[in-house]
């Protein structure tokens, strides 16, 4: 896998390679050849530079940034982990472990936000709602 046309060449060298091309002064094999891409992304970025020659650019924008939950979800998971926190501290009931995936179920249900297990233990990390303490066990000595 190659480096990106962007990180090897400026616009204006593609941006000459396609002029070059365009008055039939290099070939396509020898065009792709020079910018070290194949057919294919040749005639996409072509089709691009043919619509618009005088704006075309090489630059990547990401539309959202990869892996982030909206601020909206963050509150649903928070509220549903806080209301499992009250659930574990009441000592009337006889729950007394977290259940994630519970917490997971009733997101995608009643909230419509589908989020990874992994991402609701994390949160409920950073919030200090854990199943740390609890899950240990006294150890027994034999004498």
């Amino acid at each position: 896998m190659g480096k990106h046309l962007r990180k090897l060449f400026s616009a204006d060298q593609v941006k000459e390679v396609f002029r070059r091309y365009l008055a039939r002064q290099i070939g396509v094999d020898q065009a792709s050849a020079m910018l070290k891409i194949r057919r294919r992304q040749f005639f996409k970025l072509l089709k691009i530079y043919r619509q618009k020659p005088e704006s075309f650019s090489l630059d990547y924008t990401k539309k959202a940034p990869p892996h982030k939950i909206d601020a909206k979800a963050e509150a649903k998971i928070t509220q549903e982990l806080r209301k499992e926190a009250e659930i574990i501290r009441d000592k009337t009931n006889p729950v007394r472990f977290y259940n994630y995936s519970y917490v997971k179920e009733i997101l995608e249900k009643k909230h419509k936000v589908y989020v990874s297990l992994p991402t609701i233990i994390d949160r409920a990390k950073k919030m200090g709602i854990t199943n740390q303490g609890l899950l240990q066990k006294p150890t027994t000595v034999k004498s």
